[in-house]
């Protein structure tokens, strides 16, 4: 995630518009209706943009952290939070370089955080540290396989994600047990702003910390 990478999310953000929405992902709210006890506190949303998936927790009673590198996207999530008269709290930070802490969080959600394969996997081991014991990992991303589909997403293979990647990343060893609730690659149809509209090939893992 470079400064370059940073400008760009800066600038898709500057507009008044929500470029993905306000509306939660598919996933993550069909996800929570039916699995609500699932989720602890607090929320940790990596890479949370405009904010339309950590507000959407928010009113559902979480208390949400979001995080981002992009200032213009945290200003139009915590707009976001005051129009659905909601609190989070936001955090402006490079992934890479944020402290997550040791058990220190009961949900760690990322959607569409397209992160190179190196940076994905240093990423794993410091959800493992900082979930709490029943902590939830929650994830929708872009498969590799969306490199067939022109519904958004980046167009680099390295970024895109591997539900046999996660699965390894999160079985038990290292003295971290995990229960991998569900693991998936399916293609969906996309209705999230511009940038995230029509069929996609995605990847979707849920996990919980024993």
């Amino acid at each position: 995630m470079t400064d370059e990478m940073q400008n760009q999310w800066n600038e898709r953000f500057s507009s008044e518009e929500y470029i993905y929405g306000k509306e939660p992902n598919t996933f993550l709210k069909e996800f929570f209706e039916n699995n609500q006890k699932l989720f602890k506190n607090p929320v940790l949303m990596l890479g949370d943009g405009e904010g339309r998936n950590g507000v959407y927790l928010a009113t559902k009673g979480m208390d949400v952290v979001s995080l981002d590198y992009a200032a213009n996207g945290l200003k139009k999530a915590e707009l976001l939070a005051k129009e659905k008269n909601v609190k989070i709290k936001t955090i402006l930070a490079n992934v890479n370089e944020f402290d997550f802490g040791v058990n220190q969080w009961g949900s760690i959600v990322l959607i569409y955080l397209h992160l190179s394969k190196i940076e994905r996997l240093n990423l794993y081991e410091k959800i493992k540290n900082s979930l709490i014991p029943s902590g939830l990992f929650f994830v929708e991303a872009f498969s590799k396989n969306q490199l067939n589909y022109n519904s958004g997403g980046p167009k680099n293979y390295d970024l895109l994600y591997d539900k046999y990647e996660l699965e390894n990343a999160f079985k038990n060893q290292n003295g971290f047990e995990f229960e991998i609730i569900l693991s998936e690659e399916k293609v969906v149809i996309l209705h999230e702003g511009r940038f995230h509209e029509g069929e996609g090939s995605v990847v979707r893992f849920v996990s919980k910390k024993i």
